[in-house]
């Protein structure tokens, strides 16, 4: 699936030997099996389309700032991370967990004790720790990097399960050398075969000859982050036996095949890509938004709508009018403005209850048809005008509007060949600028988030800056999307501490944030100017308030 030139050969066409025998999933009730290089493969094809059809621009751009070649090299290092994250599951603390894989193994010179001979010290090896060891070695030792260097590239792997390997759990996997390779006769060709899937990933993902530029290369912290979530997700949809079925397959197909009726079958819809609105503020208000007859736009609208074209660059924008001046549709309204400069690919509005976010979540959806339609860069592969939404709290599922919604996008998520019917409405269905929907791989706790539209409670937003489990694809959600934070005059000083933390990462990431409030103190204006810019005035990013 990659486009520059002819595509290099199949990771598996340059696999030979033991290292076939290597594997990554067993279904134990169907007893099929994938091997080590089919997930990798997998994984790294993965990639290359959330890169090219689904990550924003603005998330691209963060990660392609630090390397040398920009976003030729970001897509060409996303393939790459996704395509060895699980290099530790060529490990024998790994491959004993399944005695008939492990004897397969075991014939091809793969030796290992049994998962009941390793007993406890196995735990010491999961294999998200166990692939970035060995991607650490395999950089400093065949590539000439120093440990610090490779430490920022190999963390990906080492926290694709969710957290990144504390030192002490580095430590004690250190001293534990035989939970990587077996010790005695087979260890060299334990390590021949981890250093065979790595040297050929290199080769096939197209990084062989950019390692050396990517040496003196500093990630910063955030880049990593964004780094990890991409791989959690691409590791994550290669892992459904729905779209990437494990051998023996019932219908063969070739690489690309495989590839393409799995994206067909998962149907991510494009980021939102609007260009900026270049309509008066009477027109832009009347184009998107249910009017009543008579109305005009307010000042306070119009003022937003000029502070967010005249800033240089998105920033953080504080609208502060009493209730009943419009201040929703103004920040909708910048929120269009900055997603169109940014590159954001979609839009957050967080609110106080569970009651509020429901009652603005039909208003949303109003302003998601009235939206222009926008070019999708999925090549044909989805609808072209889908929109993934989201109601994010615990009872979002008894909101009608929301329920309706999840009933008319339910669907079976596996993988679809070329040749298979289209799910798509027939003349004379219902219509509109953009098909709105509640995608069904984009649930749950963890992955709704990633829905380019979402509305939610303000606790979604808080919980990014706090230290959980997945905490990397929550910040990925929220980093592709403009922010409004509604009713900022209400939260306590326990929530505007977190609300303060979370700022200063959105910053960071130069995420467009607007803030909602009917007074705020001077003071209190201060200090989330001062967390959004870390404390340094920046004339793109200085908060700008409007007033009644």
């Amino acid at each position: 699936m990659h486009d520059e030139g002819n595509p290099p050969a199949n990771l598996g066409d340059r696999l030979t030997g033991a290292v076939r025998t290597v594997w990554a999933k067993h279904d134990r009730v169907t007893e099929k099996w994938l091997p080590l290089w089919r997930h990798m493969a997998d994984s790294a094809a993965v990639a290359g389309l959330l890169w090219d059809h689904w990550l924003p621009r603005n998330v691209k751009e963060l990660i392609a700032e630090p390397l040398p070649e920009r976003e030729a090299d970001g897509r060409r290092l996303c393939v790459w991370l996704a395509g060895t994250h699980d290099i530790g599951k060529a490990t024998p603390a790994f491959a004993c967990q399944v005695d008939e894989l492990a004897e397969v193994m075991s014939a091809a010179g793969l030796g290992m004790r049994t998962r009941k001979q390793f007993g406890d010290d196995r735990r010491m090896a999961p294999h998200g720790l166990a692939g970035q060891a060995l991607l650490q070695e395999w950089l400093e030792e065949r590539r000439g990097w120093t440990r610090r260097a490779s430490a920022q590239f190999a963390v990906m792997a080492g926290g694709h399960h969710g957290v990144p390997p504390d030192h002490m759990q580095i430590h004690n996997l250190d001293a534990h050398p035989e939970l990587l390779r077996t010790p005695g006769p087979a260890e060299a060709i334990w390590q021949r075969v981890q250093n065979e899937l790595l040297d050929a990933s290199a080769d096939v993902f197209g990084v062989e000859d950019r390692l050396a530029h990517w040496r003196g290369v500093k990630l910063p912290q955030p880049v990593q982050v964004l780094l990890t979530a991409i791989v959690i997700v691409c590791d994550w949809i290669a892992s459904n036996p729905h779209l990437f079925p494990y051998f023996p397959q019932e219908h063969p197909r070739s690489e690309s095949e495989r590839v393409a009726a799995a994206w067909r079958g998962l149907r991510l819809p494009a980021p939102w890509s609007p260009a900026e609105p270049c309509e008066q503020a009477a027109d832009l208000f009347a184009a998107r938004f249910a009017l009543p007859p008579g109305a005009v736009v307010r000042p306070v609208q119009e003022q937003a709508l000029s502070m967010a074209r005249g800033m240089e660059q998105p920033g953080m924008l504080i609208i502060e009018a009493p209730m009943g001046e419009g201040k929703t549709e103004a920040a909708l309204a910048v929120a269009e403005v900055f997603a169109a400069r940014s590159g954001a690919g979609g839009c957050y509005l967080a609110l106080p209850t569970m009651a509020t976010s429901n009652a603005m979540f039909p208003r949303l959806l109003d302003w998601l048809d009235r939206l222009p339609a926008f070019a999708s860069a999925t090549a044909g592969e989805s609808p072209p005008e889908q929109r993934s939404v989201l109601l994010a709290h615990a009872k979002a599922a008894l909101q009608e509007d929301y329920a309706a919604l999840m009933r008319e996008s339910h669907r079976t998520i596996a993988a679809v060949d070329a040749y298979a019917e289209d799910e798509r409405p027939e003349d004379g269905e219902k219509s509109s600028s953009a098909d709105l929907i509640a995608h069904q791989w984009l649930r749950g706790r963890k992955k709704g988030l990633l829905a380019s539209f979402a509305v939610g409670t303000i606790d979604q937003l808080l919980m990014t800056g706090l230290k959980s489990r997945h905490l990397a694809l929550r910040h990925l959600a929220m980093v592709g999307k403009v922010v409004v934070i509604d009713e900022v005059h209400a939260y306590d000083a326990y929530m505007n501490t977190y609300l303060d933390r979370v700022l200063s990462w959105l910053g960071a990431y130069r995420v467009p944030v607007v803030v909602l409030s009917a007074t705020l103190p001077a003071g209190r204006r201060r200090e989330l100017a001062e967390a959004y810019t870390g404390g340094v005035p920046r004339r793109s990013a200085t908060p700008l308030a409007t007033r009644s």
